[in-house]
C-alpha cells in the first residue's frame, strides 16, 4: 500500500507516476483524499467533543460536592448526549478509513523514474543479451511433442485426475524436474548466500494483502475450505508462489540494522487459477494451475535496494549460464510492470 503521507503531501507526483502506467488508476486520487479529509476533519470533531465531554465530567463532580444536583442531573444529560455524538462520528471516521483504505489497496506502486515509458510488451527495452540463439537445420518438436515422445510428462493422465492446466511428470521427467529444484537451491544457498527456508502452503488473507496480491488477484486464487464448511471458505489461500509466505515472514517486525541484509531462497509449488489469463487453455505447459518455483526474497536497506536488485538479477542469470542457455534481459516499461 502506498503512504499516505506521500499521496497527501505529493499528489501531483504521485498522479504523474500512475499515469505512466496507463491503466487509469491516477484517476483513484481525487476520491481517496476526498475521503482522507473526510476522515481527518471528523476525528477533529470527535476530539473537540472529547475534550467537551471531560469538562463537563469534572463539573459534574463539583456541583456534586456543592449538593446541587438538579444541575448535576443536567450536566450528566449533556455528557450522555455527547456521548453519543462521539460514537456517531466514531463509526463515521471508521466507515471513512475503510473506504478510503480499500481504495488505497487498489493503486499499485509507482514506477521508479528509471523504468521506461511504454505500454505492452513491445515497448521493453532489452538490456543484454547472453549466448547465442540456437539455429536449427531441422524443423524443432515442440515442448509438448519432446515431454510425450520421451515420456516426461504425460498430459492426458493429468487431465483425468485434475481436469485441464495440470501436470504429471513421469519417470525422468519427475526426476528432471527434483533435480532442477535442487540445483537451484544449492546454487543459492552455496554461492550466493542464501538462507533455505520451508514456508507453509496455505496461509491466510492478510499476506496476501501484504504484497499486494489481494484485492486485485483475488479472482485467480485458490481459497481452501476445511472438509465441506463453506464458512471457513478464504480464511485460508494456497500460496500463488513463495513471495507471499516468505515475504511476510517478518510482517509487522522491527528489523535491526545489523540484521540486514536477510536473503531468503524458497522451493514451493504453486497454486493459480489463472482466470481469463492469456494462454491459459493452450495445450503444455505454459499457464498451468500448479507448478514448481524456487524464489529469492531479501530484505536490505533502502540505500541498498537497487544495487541488490541488480544482484537478484546476476544470481537469476548464473542459473542460465550454468545450464547453457541463451537468454536475453529486459527493462520492463511502466505499461507491463507487475502491481
Amino acid at each position: 500500500m502506498l503512504d499516505i503521507k506521500l499521496i497527501r503531501e505529493k499528489t501531483d507526483f504521485v498522479r504523474a507516476r500512475l499515469a505512466t502506467r496507463g491503466a487509469g488508476d491516477e484517476a483513484k486520487i481525487d476520491e481517496l483524499l476526498k475521503l482522507d479529509e473526510q476522515r481527518r476533519k471528523i476525528l477533529v470533531e470527535v476530539e473537540a467533543f472529547k475534550s467537551q465531554r471531560n469538562r463537563v465530567s469534572k463539573e459534574i463532580g463539583a456541583l456534586m460536592g456543592q449538593k446541587k444536583f438538579a444541575e448535576a442531573e443536567a450536566k450528566k444529560a449533556e455528557t450522555k448526549d455527547l456521548g453519543e455524538k462521539i460514537t456517531a462520528l466514531d463509526k463515521q471516521a471508521a466507515e471513512s478509513e475503510t473506504a478510503r483504505d480499500a481504495l488505497m489497496l487498489q493503486l499499485p506502486n509507482l514506477p521508479h523514474e528509471s523504468v521506461p515509458l511504454g505500454k505492452t510488451t513491445e515497448d521493453n527495452p532489452e538490456v543484454r543479451v547472453h549466448g547465442a540463439k540456437v539455429d536449427f537445420s531441422f524443423k524443432p518438436k515442440s515442448h509438448v511433442e519432446l515431454c510425450e515422445s520421451l515420456k516426461l510428462v504425460d498430459f492426458a493422465r493429468a487431465a483425468k485426475l485434475s481436469g485441464s492446466g495440470f501436470l504429471l511428470y513421469t519417470n525422468w521427467g519427475a526426476r528432471l524436474e527434483r533435480a532442477l529444484i535442487q540445483f537451484l537451491l544449492d546454487l543459492h544457498i552455496t554461492e550466493h548466500g542464501y538462507t533455505e527456508v520451508a514456508p507453509p502452503l496455505m496461509v491466510g488473507e492478510q499476506c496476501l494483502v501484504g504484497v499486494g496480491q489481494f484485492p486485485k488477484f483475488k479472482d485467480q486464487y485458490y481459497g481452501v475450505a476445511e472438509g465441506d464448511d463453506a464458512k471457513n471458505l478464504g480464511k485460508l489461500y494456497l500460496i500463488p508462489t513463495a513471495e507471499t509466505p516468505v515475504a511476510n515472514i517478518h510482517r509487522e517486525e522491527i528489523l535491526a540494522e545489523k540484521q540486514l541484509p536477510i536473503r531468503y531462497c524458497a522451493y514451493t509449488p504453486c497454486f493459480r487459477g489463472e482466470a481469463g489469463a492469456a494462454g491459459v487453455d493452450t495445450r503444455g505447459m505454459i499457464r498451468v494451475h500448479q507448478f514448481d518455483k524456487v524464489e529469492l526474497i531479501k530484505i536490505v536497506k533502502p540505500e541498498n535496494g537497487y544495487d541488490e536488485l541488480e544482484k537478484m538479477v546476476g544470481n537469476a542469470e548464473k542459473v542460465l549460464q550454468l545450464l547453457g542457455l541463451h537468454y536475453r534481459v529486459i527493462m520492463l516499461c511502466t505499461g507491463d510492470m507487475g502491481y
